[in-house]
């Protein structure tokens, strides 16, 4: 319930505090050479600021805009939001929380007592605009269970030398809906700078991902347009992830492009991790990764100089060799309804080039070797195989699923001639395809194909048709390439 006296006071002193404040930073929230916020809206005092904000997200009605100051300060707590704090299904609606600029107001949680730095939960049309969050032991903003999320021109950063002390997540958005991330910048994540995970309608466009371990990662999400970020300097540039969560929230339509990927040669600094396919096995120098997802369309980005490869498409089995039915482990996941095995996914018109130049990676040791034993390096472009192989056999298709059909293909065209590989036969029947040393327990062999420009590895006779686009609806407002917004600087990459 809401408490209207303690809010009655709250907002008087604030009052008073603000006009001191505004006065010492040089300028006022009507000011010609600076920002402007809405009549009404609760200007958050530079003293005390982590009391003033927290009685300010308890005592929040819907429409409110709650305003931090300019400057940089140290935050003693976590920031929590509840949109629904009674749980009575009745959520807050319309709540904005503003800055003066992403680097113009800093919100430092590097002696914080609690991990997050902003936590959001159970909202509805939750803006979050015009700041920075720094130094959070965990996440920098985490959001759950929300339906329609925007955040523009908002800072995550960890600091000085990148490690695995640093927080986990930048921006983080999951279990939400109708997701837009826009014209920010994420810095020195352990896990992901960007992540969307569990969710559906989203737009990611116009960031820049910089030094984490992952800059742009989509995880286990429906409907996802990533276009026009930039990601350089990660261990891996964009992450399309379908992982065995078991939540009934499994992937599908993403699609990756106009993005500039670049350089994405950092050694990985993420924790270890007890999960197979956590970030830490992300092999430092990789363009794009996509695991075990399907219905997947990467498209006219600009991917350059990686170390390792330029794009992955791998099943499961790479990240946890014993996955199987059988495995107790993975049971009850799959019948959850997740599926290994990625299908249905189109690489074409993207211009790759300057890759596999020092190739490294734990998780592909024995790959790398191998192909440099044959006196090439790592392909450009590199599928696995090993999921479409046993599907094909009839191996365990509760696990893999059914035979490829013509849709399920993995399929690359128009990339600029670069090498391509794959590291398993796909055809049961070619002799090459199982070792049966043990003739009662045949196992995949590997095979390392390469070819220095495609001819037939993954080249469809059937190009795959087009996904479909994504958009975001918030406030009543559509936006993304799915929408009929106008105006939007974004608007070229949607007509590619």
């Amino acid at each position: 319930m809401r408490r209207p006296n303690s809010r009655t006071l709250f907002l008087m002193s604030t009052g008073l505090l603000t006009g001191v404040l505004l006065a010492g930073c040089g300028g006022s929230s009507d000011s010609s050479d600076g920002p402007s916020f809405p009549a009404g809206a609760i200007m958050l005092p530079a003293e005390n600021l982590t009391q003033a904000a927290k009685e300010a997200f308890i005592n929040a009605e819907s429409g409110d805009v709650i305003v931090f100051p300019e400057g940089r300060f140290e935050l003693a707590d976590t920031l929590t939001f509840d949109g629904d704090p009674d749980g009575d299904g009745s959520s807050l609606q319309g709540i904005t929380i503003l800055g003066y600029g992403k680097d113009e107001t800093i919100l430092d949680f590097s002696a914080s007592a609690g991990g997050d730095g902003l936590f959001i939960q159970n909202g509805v049309d939750v803006t979050i605009k015009n700041l920075g969050v720094y130094e959070a032991a965990n996440n920098a903003i985490k959001l759950k269970d929300t339906n329609g999320i925007h955040i523009k021109s908002v800072a995550t950063v960890w600091e000085g030398e990148l490690n695995e002390e640093n927080g986990a997540y930048g921006l983080y958005p999951v279990e939400c809906e109708n997701i837009l991330i826009e014209d920010s910048y994420v810095r020195g994540s352990a896990d992901a700078g960007v992540y969307v995970g569990q969710s559906s309608h989203i737009v990611v466009r116009r960031n820049t991902a910089v030094e984490n371990v992952a800059g742009i990662e989509i995880e286990n999400s429906v409907n996802a347009d990533v276009y026009d970020n930039v990601a350089t300097g990660n261990t891996g540039g964009i992450l399309v992830f379908d992982l065995p969560i078991g939540n009934e929230r499994y992937g599908s339509t993403v699609r990756v492009f106009d993005n500039d990927i670049t350089a994405n040669n950092t050694t990985n600094f993420a924790n270890s991790s007890d999960f197979a396919a956590g970030v830490h096995i992300v092999p430092p120098g990789t363009g794009v990764i996509l695991l075990s997802s399907s219905d997947v369309e990467v498209y006219h980005n600009t991917i350059a100089d990686h170390d390792t490869t330029s794009v992955t498409i791998t099943s499961y089995f790479i990240a946890d060799e014993q996955l199987n039915y059988a495995n107790p482990t993975y049971t009850d996941i799959i019948d959850d309804g997740w599926e290994p095995v990625p299908r249905n996914v189109s690489i074409h018109d993207n211009q790759i080039s300057n890759s596999g130049a020092n190739p490294r990676g734990d998780l592909i040791e024995d790959i790398i070797l191998g192909y440099q034993a044959g006196g090439v390096t790592v392909p450009a472009i590199l599928y696995d195989g090993i999921g479409e192989l046993l599907a094909n056999a009839g191996a365990d298709s509760t696990t893999t699923g059914a035979p490829f059909a013509a849709e399920d293909a993995i399929c690359a065209r128009d990339n600029g001639g670069v090498s391509h590989g794959q590291i398993y036969l796909t055809d049961p029947t070619d002799p090459d395809a199982f070792d049966t040393t043990d003739p009662q327990n045949p196992v995949p062999a590997p095979q390392l194909l390469y070819e220095a420009a495609q001819a037939e590895i993954l080249a469809c006779d059937q190009p795959h048709g087009r996904l479909p686009a994504s958009s975001a609806t918030i406030a009543g407002q559509a936006y993304g390439c799915g929408s009929a917004e106008t105006g939007d600087p974004s608007a070229a990459s949607c007509n590619l």
